[in-house]
């Protein structure tokens, strides 16, 4: 385990740590960490760039994949057990810990630690959402928790860069038993409505709430039924050298959302490459202007540069965004 910067994982009275028990060895025998990008919120990977510096060399795509093996590291697995002072786990910040090419076995042998790690709070974050279930439950042979049953100490996300995505991942993580459900909205690259996120298998007939917990049956003359909701939404900009451009207006009605339902709002970062709307009379930066353009209309916005290159200084933000909230956990049966 290693010490991370990850602010999300700085909860009060814990170390916030990164956890990477699965590897990755090409056919030459050097070990670094495998992926393949599985939406745009991947296209500029931190994680693959440092495996192509300091791991196996290889870019996160099938051909690589095809040139190696995953494996557990056992060292690298015991190191909670060994840890005795509270941490704050993110599981798999250098890989997908639900790629479809990680046998279900190292999955659930993972859940083994975690689980027997009690003194720890995992946070795992996929953006394999349709295999959370067959892995933890049984459909892929190899059944871990059964019965509806969650590890109190795993909170459970997916990652959701727009409205595509939130509308394909948050029903699967909804029908997933966790001690918290949690989504990282980064890199956000477009608005997002969690109040009404539209569950794909079921078309426009059912509209999800998915703050609040409730659904709408359109073709039952709409009507309403509780179901599961998230319990905390991370939000952040990208950061990098190809950083792709963040509204801020976009966080704002994240955490306008987040507050009329009373779930927790984490502001992570602003990243590299932040605008605002020029009509906002709050704020006063003075950098470039940037301009969006939707049909045949131009829309300027005021974009500006923070001395934090990545966009993680608070103290830079409107005031307005500066929500750090963690949630609380469930407990288990």
């Amino acid at each position: 385990m290693n010490k991370t910067s990850i602010e999300w994982t700085h909860r009060p009275g814990t170390t916030g740590m990164t956890w990477n028990p699965i590897r990755f060895r090409d056919a030459n025998g050097t070990v670094g960490w495998a992926c393949t990008h599985a939406s745009p919120g991947c296209v500029n990977c931190y994680a693959e760039a440092i495996n192509k510096r300091l791991g196996t060399g290889l870019p996160f795509n099938v051909p690589s994949l095809k040139a190696g093996e995953f494996f557990l590291d056992e060292k690298i697995l015991q190191q909670p057990l060994k840890t005795k002072k509270p941490c704050t786990i993110f599981v798999g910040d250098m890989f997908d810990l639900f790629h479809e090419a990680i046998p279900a076995e190292m999955i659930t042998s993972v859940f083994e630690v975690m689980e027997a790690a009690e003194q720890h709070t995992f946070q795992v974050l996929t953006k394999r959402a349709s295999r959370i279930d067959p892995v933890l439950y049984g459909e892929e042979g190899h059944s871990y928790l059964g019965g509806g049953d969650y590890v109190g100490n795993v909170w459970m996300g997916v990652s959701v860069e727009s409205q595509k995505y939130a509308d394909e991942r948050i029903p699967l993580l909804l029908q997933t038993p966790a001690a918290v459900r949690f989504l990282s909205v980064e890199p956000q690259l477009e608005v997002v409505d969690l109040r009404r996120v539209i569950d794909p298998r079921f078309g426009t007939c059912l509209d999800i709430d998915a703050l609040s917990g409730i659904a709408t049956h359109k073709d039952d003359n709409h009507s309403t039924t509780p179901t599961d909701k998230i319990d905390w939404v991370i939000c952040g900009g990208e950061s990098g050298p190809h950083a792709r451009p963040f509204n801020l207006a976009w966080a704002e009605s994240l955490r306008d959302q987040c507050k009329a339902a009373g779930v927790a709002f984490f502001m992570k970062q602003a990243g590299s490459k932040p605008f605002i709307h020029r009509f906002r009379k709050d704020v006063d930066f003075k950098d470039e202007r940037m301009s969006v353009k939707i049909g045949s209309i131009e829309i300027s916005h005021r974009g500006f540069k923070m001395k934090d290159r990545k966009g993680g200084d608070p103290s830079e933000w409107p005031e307005s965004l500066r929500v750090r909230e963690f949630p609380e956990a469930r407990q288990a049966a």
